[in-house]
């Protein structure tokens, strides 16, 4: 077989990035191992980091995470902010070592597609089954939509008496205006949002119930999100999570079993690779955030109480905030970073400003302050295996949305939507969505009608102001 009727060849069957990747891929094992020891070197520096702050009963010492958890999750905005301080003096201070790391990473890519005659988001784009012509687009809407949300966060800077808000003051909005949501009704609510879409999707959640595949108590040492566990030849998942009766966990636990539901197609499916190198990122949060979204809009749509209401559509507006501007934001940084960094290693503080400048960009310069170490918190900057862990989760965002847009509008989706999620790593994502919906993700008309929607949310929670 001539290496052209190879190509040929392969390009017809479903599982061509296994074969591909059988026979050379863009990634050699020594650049993996050294990646991988860069990767354990930067989680021993986190793990290994002491937070002095003052919370009020003299200064103490905290482990990173415990720190971390204050800063973020804390009732006391005041102990919030002391924890968020402590915790980016002691960042700042290891962050030579962590540039010094990231730089090496970053620069052991560079080379390895240099060799390769590719680009650096190449691997990362045939790994998640999109085009870069998709990337584009999505990004395109996103910017074309940055300012309605840049108008949302000065409003709500405005009710809470100041001029702007800090990043952290916009990342730990305290939920406790929500309602609270008892397990029994967020099953009910679940149950009801899905059945307008397809009633086979709430048969299957009762299912997963009465066979008491969720795992929903809270426990002490049980981790506080969620994890869904497949067992795919069986056609089961296990779901974990630490319900606490508010909003969020609603949501969790709705997301946790979108993922059930996708597993569930997947089961007869049989395919050459792990689950974690089939399920595209892209395509992996499908499922999952259609059904939380679905829950969501229905709590709304069965809230009546105008404040409470206004207090959940702020609450799903900061989502798509955290979604579509904090993950904009760190893309910049990624890819500013890495066109820099083929001229040399940067300092820590030259990363710092490309972080600061990538966010005031995004946000609008709405925000009082922004957050310089953020590159250094998130670990996906620091994965082996994967460069820009970034766009992933906007595009799943966005894409989900997209799709029940699409339920509520097009007869036959629900028979669509199970042989797409049942095709899962049989074809890149982009071919799939454009053989059962007939849509291509590679021009702007989806992603516009899509942030159109999101800022739909903006617009009603300015009408209850």
């Amino acid at each position: 077989m001539s290496p052209a009727q190879w190509e040929d060849w392969s390009n017809t069957i479903p599982h061509r990035r296994f074969i591909a990747e059988l026979t050379g891929g863009t990634k050699s094992n020594d650049s993996l191992a050294t990646l991988k020891s860069l990767e354990e070197k930067y989680l021993a520096l986190v793990r290994n980091l002491t937070v002095h702050a003052d919370l009020g009963e003299g200064e103490k010492d905290l482990p990173f995470a415990e720190a971390n958890k204050i800063a973020m999750t804390h009732a006391d905005p005041a102990m919030r902010e002391l924890a968020f301080q402590g915790l980016n003096r002691a960042l700042q201070e290891k962050a030579p070592e962590a540039a010094s790391i990231y730089n090496e990473m970053v620069g052991l890519r560079l080379e390895d597609q240099k060799r390769d005659h590719v680009n650096y988001l190449d691997d990362s784009l045939g790994a998640n089954g999109i085009s870069s012509a998709t990337l584009h687009a999505m990004w395109d809407a996103v910017d074309s939509h940055l300012d309605e949300f840049s108008d949302y966060l000065t409003l709500k800077a405005n009710e809470a008496g100041k001029e702007k808000l800090s990043w952290l003051e916009l990342m730990t909005a305290s939920e406790n205006a929500l309602p609270k949501v008892p397990y029994p009704q967020a099953i009910e609510r679940t149950l009801n949002s899905l059945a307008t879409i397809d009633p086979k999707m709430s048969e299957f959640v009762k299912e997963t119930l009465t066979n008491n595949w969720v795992d929903a108590e809270t426990r002490p040492g049980k981790p506080f999100g969620g994890f869904c566990a497949p067992f795919l030849t069986q056609g089961e998942s296990r779901i974990s999570l630490s319900y606490d009766n508010s909003l969020d966990s609603a949501r969790r636990l709705a997301h946790e079993l979108g993922h059930t539901w996708h597993f569930k197609q997947m089961k007869t499916r049989n395919t050459l690779r792990s689950l974690d190198e089939t399920l595209e990122m892209t395509m992996a949060e499908s499922a999952s955030i259609l059904f939380e979204t679905a829950l969501i809009e229905d709590v709304i749509k069965g809230t009546h109480e105008p404040a409470i209401k206004k207090s959940i559509l702020g609450w799903k507006v900061e989502q798509s905030i955290n979604y579509l501007m904090s993950i904009r934001a760190a893309y910049l940084f990624e890819t500013a970073f890495y066109e820099k960094r083929k001229s040399g290693p940067l300092p820590a503080e030259e990363m710092e400003a490309l972080l600061l400048d990538s966010q005031q960009k995004v946000y609008g310069n709405r925000l009082a302050s922004y957050e310089p170490c953020l590159w250094m918190k998130y670990p996906h900057f620091f994965r082996a295996d994967l460069s820009f862990y970034n766009y992933p989760y906007s595009f799943g965002f966005l894409f989900s949305i997209g799709l029940l847009e699409l339920a509520r509008k097009r007869d036959g989706f629900a028979r669509s939507f199970q042989a797409f999620l049942s095709e899962t790593g049989m074809l890149p994502l982009e071919e799939l969505t454009k053989k059962h919906f007939n849509i291509d993700l590679s021009h702007p008309a989806f992603w516009e009608q899509t942030m159109r929607r999101v800022v739909e949310d903006v617009n009603e929670y300015k009408k209850c102001t």
